[in-house]
């Protein structure tokens, strides 16, 4: 009975993010970000540490003030794309952020 309820937990936990939007590829300890305006919208995988960044949460305030706080899937912030990844680059030394397409 235990194996049962193991390969039940797993199966359930697998539907659950990919019920909620989050990519079965993110790795533990990050989160999916989609950043850009218009047409040109990119994906990141940002570390949780940079949650707490004073510079990202004026963009996560830009996002609530956007879309508000009840939105699904994936988290969307309304700032330049080219922008953005030039910010990643300054920071990437201190913080674990990643471009995925």
């Amino acid at each position: 009975m235990g194996a049962r309820a193991s390969k039940l937990n797993r199966l359930i936990g697998g539907r659950r993010s990919m019920r909620f939007g989050v990519p079965p590829s993110t790795p533990k300890g990050y989160v999916p970000v989609c950043v850009g305006v218009n047409d040109d919208t990119r994906r990141f995988i940002v570390h949780t540490t940079t949650l707490r960044d004073a510079d990202f949460l004026e963009l996560l305030c830009k996002s609530a003030e956007e879309y508000g706080f009840c939105n699904q899937g994936i988290l969307r912030i309304p700032y330049a794309a080219k922008d953005f990844e030039e910010w990643i680059m300054m920071r990437r030394a201190k913080q674990k952020i990643v471009r995925v397409s």
